[in-house]
């Protein structure tokens, strides 16, 4: 009897823990669909808030958690932005970042947690690279904007789709039947979505993402013919005239014109991002505050009259990188280069492992193209992250997140295998 009433309790327990996992799944989707496609009313209700809290609670309570040096650096990140609050110029400034960022974390947090068996972390993959799928077409029926908050103007939808490409590359390379013709399909849609948007920063993004595709990819042949397709996508759909009144060609050859423009606006802000570090060399100053207090830190070596006589508070840095050097000094800039370096590290990792041929193929199959796809997504918004002030935008937590879930199923594959040939 106690055998039986043992083996009951062991069974309704699996069984909770099942429906626990099934909602929180659920959860999590719709939480993405709340920030991505910004639905008119659900939006207007807040509910992403609600999610998130339920989460933590859903985390907090969970008893099989990865966990790894890249999560340890999301909460010290997380943490030089709470310590803004108190010290910065600009309070409120430094609370709203910090709240935004507790968003961030529990939801990588969540994801490391939830994706770390292959099945989820599919389902949930699949599930957000169409709903970035929707946001493209989106953007092409709207002027290349997108429906709002992190998705408002072209960069932001530019960065999203220039991110999301890199999953629907891989799909389209290592998967058979009518999903590779669906991620194929949604690769274009993400490319065109960057043609419409004018953005340089996201079609930087979209290069960069696409060479680290291809080199890291074991089929270089079949890559090739999908980088051929996407830039005659590019060719055929580039507007002869953009927002901004010039030629998609004259668009992307300003990148190059440094000493004027947009390119010396963003000279100008980095040195005064430097000259904030240099100020605050180890925690900055303090999250969302370089707008408000870069006309202190201008600097008196450009020579044209708008930069020495005008006062540029109210302006962004244009500048992941710097950003994160102005805002949280050199602890920040560390932080955010050793997320960095580990993602890529984890990567390496995790396919290494599932590289061995006694393993399964679809196991080695999935290490190779969401691996692959992680990394990729990285490179997108590093590149990106050079000419945009996107520090506290999700993808960088979440990626890095995810890479951690997939090394943890990796790892969990692995054993079970070696240990069902023993």
């Amino acid at each position: 009897m106690l055998g039986e009433s043992t083996t009951g309790f062991s069974e309704r327990r699996i069984a909770t823990t099942e429906r626990r996992s099934a909602f929180a799944v659920r959860a999590l989707i719709l939480f993405f669909v709340l920030e991505y496609v910004r639905p008119p009313l659900l939006a207007q209700l807040q509910l992403q808030a609600l999610i998130i809290v339920v989460m933590l609670a859903l985390w907090l309570a969970a008893r099989d958690r990865p966990w790894a040096n890249i999560l340890t650096a999301q909460v010290l990140f997380f943490c030089i932005c709470l310590q803004g609050i108190l010290s910065s110029y600009n309070n409120y400034a430094a609370y709203a970042i910090s709240r935004a960022m507790f968003g961030h974390v529990v939801i990588a947090l969540a994801l490391s947690w939830m994706l770390a068996v292959r099945q989820i972390f599919t389902t949930v993959t699949w599930a957000w690279l169409m709903i970035i799928g929707y946001v493209a077409v989106y953007g092409l029926t709207h002027g290349g904007k997108g429906p709002g908050a992190m998705l408002g103007d072209e960069n932001d939808l530019a960065l999203a789709c220039a991110t999301a490409f890199p999953f629907a590359f891989y799909s389209f390379e290592r998967l058979t039947g009518w999903r590779r013709w669906l991620s194929g399909g949604i690769g274009g849609l993400l490319v065109l979505a960057i043609v419409v948007s004018f953005s340089r920063g996201g079609l930087v993004a979209l290069a960069a993402a696409g060479v680290y595709c291809w080199l890291a990819s074991r089929h270089k042949v079949r890559g090739l013919v999908t980088g051929v397709v996407a830039l005659l996508l590019l060719l055929i759909a580039a507007p002869e005239q953009g927002r901004t009144g010039q030629s998609y060609g004259e668009r992307l050859s300003s990148i190059f014109q440094t000493d004027e423009g947009t390119a010396e606006t963003r000279r100008f802000l980095w040195s005064a991002a430097r000259n904030m570090w240099q100020a605050n060399p180890i925690l900055g100053v303090g999250a969302g505050n370089f707008s408000f207090v870069v006309g202190r830190y201008q600097p008196q070596d450009f020579e044209k009259p708008d930069y020495l006589e005008r006062d540029w508070s109210g302006t962004a840095v244009h500048s992941v990188y710097f950003q994160v050097l102005a805002e949280h000094g050199s602890v920040g800039i560390a932080l955010l280069g050793y997320l960095l370096w580990a993602h890529f590290r984890a990567i390496r990792r995790l396919r290494r492992a599932a590289s061995r041929p006694e393993l399964p193929s679809d196991l080695r199959r999935d290490a190779e193209l969401y691996g692959g796809a992680l990394g990729g997504a990285v490179i997108g918004y590093g590149a990106a992250g050079a000419f945009l002030s996107v520090a506290y935008y999700p993808y960088l937590w979440y990626f890095t997140a995810m890479a951690v879930a997939l090394e943890a199923a990796v790892q969990r594959e692995v054993t079970a295998a070696g240990a069902k040939r023993a």
